[in-house]
Parts: C-alpha cells; structure tokens; sequence
C-alpha cells in the first residue's frame, strides 16, 4: 500500500476550514486538521481538494455550486507522496482584511463616500475573479518522496 499525505499550508491567522478530499472522483474524507494521510495502492489517479459546496435553492431541485477546488488530474502515487496545497488568494485576503477594518472604523467615523465606491468595486471584481479560477483555486504541488 502506498502512503498519500495531504498538508494544508496556511498561515497561522488562516481558518482552519474542512477540505474534502476525492480520488478519481469518489469522496475519500475530509480533511479536518493540516494534514490528511491515506492508504491506497499504488498506481495513478485523479486527485481533487474541494472547499465548499452546493447549496440549495429553495425547494426547487436547483442548487448553485460555490465551491473552490483544485485537482492533479495525472498523479502517480508509489511508496510515499505528498501533495501540498495553499490558496491563490493570499494577497486579496490581505486587501479584504484591509477593507474589513475600514469597514469597522466607517461604523464609528465617518469615512469618504469614495471608500463605499471602492470597496464595493473591489467586492465585485473579488467575486467575479473567484467564480473565474475557482476550479483551480489552490495552489498544488505533488511530489513522491520514495520513488
């Protein structure tokens, strides 16, 4: 059997959020902690990290998918393999932190009417770059440790 570690580098005022993990498209568990091991045999697969999901839209059978995913379509796995994984968004984190602050001092000193005008401007061009790259959202790096 061949030993797949999954590590979640995140930095230490990062969330600690549940990823779901899927080899060849079939739920393998959810990763609740920074790291994850899994045995499987060793061969190729198709491996994807997924934060989030579907969610649905009232009592009609539609659903709107809002999860951020990232998937090796191609990795072999022999003895021992890592795969790593962070999030592309660090930057634009920082710039929502920034805002959030703003945000909360607005609540008590009146800020520019040019602060809504950019906050809300970056908001929508944040949601409109995740919906763009939320199938490759996390950065991913694979490697096999014994080969």
């Amino acid at each position: 059997m061949a030993t797949l570690t999954l590590v979640h580098k995140r930095r230490f005022y990062e969330a600690r959020l549940p990823h779901l993990v899927f080899i060849d498209d079939l739920y393998a568990g959810t990763m609740r902690d920074d790291t994850y091991q899994l045995q499987l045999p060793a061969g190729r697969y198709k491996v994807r990290i997924q934060f989030g999901g579907r969610i649905p839209l009232g009592r009609s059978r539609h659903s709107i998918d809002l999860s951020v995913s990232s998937t090796i379509p191609d990795a072999e796995i022999r003895q021992a393999s890592t795969l790593t994984f962070h999030d592309r968004e660090r930057l634009w984190n920082l710039l929502f932190d920034v805002d959030l602050v703003l945000w909360l001092v607005s609540l008590f000193i009146p800020l520019p009417r040019l602060y809504k005008l950019l906050s809300d401007l970056f908001f929508v061009v944040w949601l409109v770059r995740l919906l763009i790259i939320r199938k490759q959202y996390y950065k991913v790096k694979f490697e096999c440790v014994n080969a």
